[in-house]
């Protein structure tokens, strides 16, 4: 009993230390962790216990020993700190609320069992109202934005302003629960809508936490994928400058070769020739000159490039997209065969067709392993999820700029990557 009147006398206080738990970047904990952290929940009661400040002020101490205890325990910014005090402070304010509700309505079905077991009947719906609550946080929330990445937030000031609003609502509503006239008829459904209507206040407040962070890492994603865009077409200029200067070169092969020349001479040039990259002629220059590249980089990693290709199927593209497209979908599959040794395996086959009004690209390759895939996109498996994994993410941004699509199947070891785009009515008309 002594143990239950303890964590019942510091509910608020543990209760906020266990929400922060869901909230704070995991992989920065600093030296000594657990040490700091038991030592942080040891003075966090002590001081609760001794604390002359009553309700609801006691609440403010609460929030104090909460922002104090991230920066303790980890290595984040002040931004990432007052996010998760704030929301660990919403959770608490959700948790008590639902446990008191339930407590009320259950007195009004057998008040007489209920009463006289208060204190562990409370503990125990505030266990089980704990596990309501933040399971689904967790699941729903914090475990995509925090899993392998740093927080970025739209605004430092869109924090401090929710910070406050709860910290204002939970005073609030304290001075008007009190004012509650418990002899009234309405005095329970006076207290189940007030305590109803603060639950719902912190769980908006903590959406608005989620929002504004998640805000920020869309935008930066986005800023993301425009440098790779720009990047990609920077590399096609370069690329598209050395398919020009191998055509001038191979032309000047084939008329030196037809000159009369000993056969010394003639086994050089035959050299030279097959040195340079391959040639295609598809119908598209942008995807000739991917594909060359494309070509000898798989080559250089002994990977068979098998192509079957109609590129003014996609003449409504942007050379730099077709770049864009291509290469990062060879260079996807280049890389998943990196560490394939079986010969036979190490393929990579690209098609590119008309069928109906869409263009569709198809590129299929083994792999041993096949990826995780979350909203229809494979998860990277490098440890910086944060820095990786945008390749797929642009090839559908630029799908999806000309009205297509993109979708990925996994099937007995192998991977297919397919886009389809509309052929427009005028490419249409052209065919």
């Amino acid at each position: 009993m002594i143990v239950i009147e303890l964590i019942r006398r510091n509910q608020i206080i543990l209760g906020m230390l266990i929400a922060l738990c869901l909230f704070v970047p995991w992989e920065k904990r600093r030296s000594l962790f657990w040490l700091r952290a038991i030592a942080t929940v040891v003075i966090s009661v002590g001081i609760t216990l001794v604390s002359p400040v009553p309700l609801p002020f006691d609440l403010l101490v609460s929030l104090l020993l909460t922002v104090l205890a991230v920066p303790f325990c980890f290595d984040c910014g002040i931004k990432h700190v007052l996010f998760a005090a704030t929301c660990a402070y919403c959770v608490q304010h959700i948790t008590s609320k639902v446990t008191y509700l339930l407590l009320v309505l259950w007195m009004q079905v057998d008040y007489t069992f209920v009463f006289p077991n208060m204190e562990l009947l409370s503990l125990g719906l505030l266990v089980v109202a704990n596990i309501l609550v933040c399971i689904p946080t967790y699941f729903l929330g914090t475990r995509r934005m925090l899993e392998g990445r740093e927080l970025k937030f739209d605004s430092l000031k869109l924090i401090i302003y929710t910070g406050a609003f709860i910290i204002v609502a939970v005073f609030l509503s304290y001075y008007a629960e009190e004012a509650l006239d418990v002899s009234s008829a309405n005095y329970y459904i006076g207290y189940t809508s007030l305590n109803a209507l603060c639950a719902l206040f912190a769980f908006l407040v903590m959406l608005m936490n989620f929002i504004n962070c998640r805000g920020e890492s869309l935008a930066e994603a986005k800023r993301t994928l425009e440098q790779l865009l720009k990047k990609d077409k920077e590399q096609y200029e370069i690329a598209k400058q050395n398919a020009e200067r191998i055509n001038i070169r191979y032309h000047d092969i084939k008329q030196q070769h037809n000159m009369g020349m000993d056969a010394e001479e003639s086994a050089k040039l035959d050299s030279e020739i097959d040195s340079l990259h391959t040639l295609y002629y598809t119908g598209n220059k942008a995807v000739d000159i991917t594909l060359s590249e494309k070509a000898a980089r798989c080559a250089e990693a002994g990977i068979q490039f098998v192509c079957s290709v109609d590129g003014s199927c996609l003449d409504m593209l942007k050379p730099y997209h077709i770049f864009s497209l291509l290469g990062n979908a060879v260079d996807n599959a280049v890389e998943s065969l990196s560490g394939v040794s079986e010969e036979d395996k190490k393929v990579i086959r690209l098609d590119i067709c008309r069928k109906s009004d869409m263009a569709v690209i198809r590129v299929e390759n083994y792999v041993k392993n096949a990826p995780a895939l979350i909203g229809g996109l494979p998860v990277t498996t490098k440890s910086d999820r944060e820095n990786h994994g945008y390749g797929i993410k642009s090839m559908k941004n630029i799908a999806e700029e000309y009205g297509g699509t993109l979708y990925i199947q996994t099937a007995q070891h192998e991977f297919t990557l397919i886009v389809m785009i509309p052929i427009t009515s005028e490419e249409k008309s052209d065919l």
